[in-house]
């Protein structure tokens, strides 16, 4: 009886410990993202450590590579662990890029910057749990408009989730209608529609236009 009295008593005081480190984690990223906001930066130094790249995002980006099709020349921007690589459909080509370069064949690009990758290269690009960490998604998707037919994307609408933007790092706090008009006036149409946990999922595919 006493040492599972002990274990209670261990159990409790681990847990209450976990949630204190948590929250002071929580308050102090709520902190640093209120000083990115104001001068219009990226958190190279958030994204350098790989405790970072949380395993739980993989379920995610397997999600999305169910919207690729096959034989698609892809680039992923915030690629992070690189696990979509391993879950595209046959015949694909796969090109990772993030601010950090964890490996020889990641390309850098800081999505907050111009992109100044060649971007014909490719027919697909890929956002997984990226795009909430950049300020201006309108400019993204002008780059990408030339060049890049299909679009694969998550994002965390603020009005369908009721996370605290602040302690996530979360840099952009764009709705659903405003997302989506961002896809229309670059001529992007949605072919297919998810949800992972309170994030929503897009394929996109760019309309003809007319001759």
């Amino acid at each position: 009886m006493k040492i599972k009295i002990i274990d209670t008593v261990l159990n409790v005081t681990r847990n209450f410990v976990r949630d204190l480190i948590r929250s002071h984690r929580a308050r102090v990223q709520a902190g640093e993202t209120r000083k990115l906001r104001i001068n219009k930066s990226t958190d190279y130094r958030r994204w350098e450590r790989t405790t970072e790249l949380f395993p739980d995002w993989d379920e995610r980006t397997t999600i999305l590579a169910g919207y690729i099709e096959p034989g698609s020349r892809i680039i992923e921007f915030g690629a992070g662990n690189m696990a979509l690589k391993n879950s595209l459909p046959s015949g694909c080509s796969y090109t990772p890029s993030d601010i950090y370069k964890r490996s020889d064949d990641v390309i850098v690009c800081d999505l907050n910057q111009p992109v100044l990758i060649d971007l014909s290269l490719y027919d697909t690009a890929v956002f997984s749990g990226v795009l909430e960490y950049v300020y201006d998604i309108d400019k993204v998707f002008n780059q990408l408009k030339p060049f890049v037919k299909n679009v694969v994307l998550s994002y965390s609408c603020r009005d369908l989730s009721d996370a605290n933007r602040l302690e996530r790092g979360w840099l952009s706090d764009y709705s659903q209608t405003e997302l989506e008009s961002i896809f229309r006036k670059y001529n992007y149409e949605i072919i297919g529609t998810g949800q992972w946990r309170k994030q929503l999922l897009y394929s996109l595919k760019q309309k003809k236009s007319p001759q």
